[in-house]
């Protein structure tokens, strides 16, 4: 059984050029009354009938404002991360959400792997990530689609000889602010998606586990620690903080 797709009067004549993978997974079957995907000829979009409309787009006027003005020495994940301009490091995301921080990342220099354990999410990161012209960058920008839990307890069970990244990158969703303008749209319709994180601590715990030499948690600024674990470090910005746990120094 596929996931509700709706496909407009325009639509129609080129949804060919959806990438067929995402095509298997829906089906034009829906009520009027269900939330569904919707392919309108130039868009693939999640249609939330309550806060609206979640479209990911890597190249969005957005993204390329971002990545055109960003300050690598100075970005904040960035510095975080230990990026230097003469290394090509990798990096799991593993929790890719909207994927904007990993894209970053990608752009960045950084051989990227997400984690997506949402389904509705994972065909929104596989549609951005198809229109990547991959041929133009030396790095990789991957998509797993697992529970990212689940991956690093089986990376720890290997017990391999060697880290098998360079860092890892969590984001853990935000606490729900009654006020926040942020329980706007997107927030609003990832929250539907996903429900409440009750997990960040145990992925916390097992990515400084795993061995891996770098663990950076996205926080709001005043925050407590995730799982009240105190970082080695932290890299402030005015609204956020990045927490950086270090297995051994770099």
């Amino acid at each position: 059984m596929g996931y509700p797709f709706e496909v407009t009067k325009k639509g129609h004549d080129n949804v060919s050029t959806l990438p067929s993978y995402i095509v298997s997974e829906l089906t034009d079957a829906y009520l009027e009354t269900e939330n569904r995907f919707v392919w309108d000829g130039k868009k693939f979009y999640w249609n939330d009938l309550e806060a609206g409309h979640l479209e990911i787009d890597f190249f969005s006027k957005k993204m390329r404002y971002r990545m055109q003005h960003i300050n690598k020495a100075q970005e904040p994940l960035l510095r975080a991360l230990g990026w230097k301009s003469t290394e090509q490091k990798s990096v799991l995301d593993m929790t890719a959400g909207l994927g904007r921080d990993a894209c970053m990342l990608f752009f960045a220099g950084f051989n990227v792997t997400m984690f997506e354990r949402n389904p509705i999410l994972q065909l929104l990161l596989a549609n951005a990530l198809s229109e990547l012209p991959s041929e133009d960058f030396s790095q990789q920008f991957i998509l797993e689609k697992e529970d990212s839990i689940v991956y690093l307890r089986r990376m720890i069970e290997l017990n391999l000889a060697a880290p098998f990244a360079d860092a890892i990158y969590m984001d853990p969703m935000y606490p729900e602010r009654k006020k926040s303008a942020l329980v706007k749209k997107e927030l609003r319709i990832i929250r539907n998606l996903v429900g409440a994180d009750l997990d960040s601590e145990s992925l916390l715990l097992m990515a400084i586990e795993s061995g891996v030499p770098r663990v950076v948690v996205k926080r709001p600024k005043g925050a407590t620690f995730v799982a009240d674990k105190r970082p080695n470090h932290s890299v402030e910005s005015p609204n956020t903080r990045f927490d950086v746990y270090l297995n051994h120094p770099l």
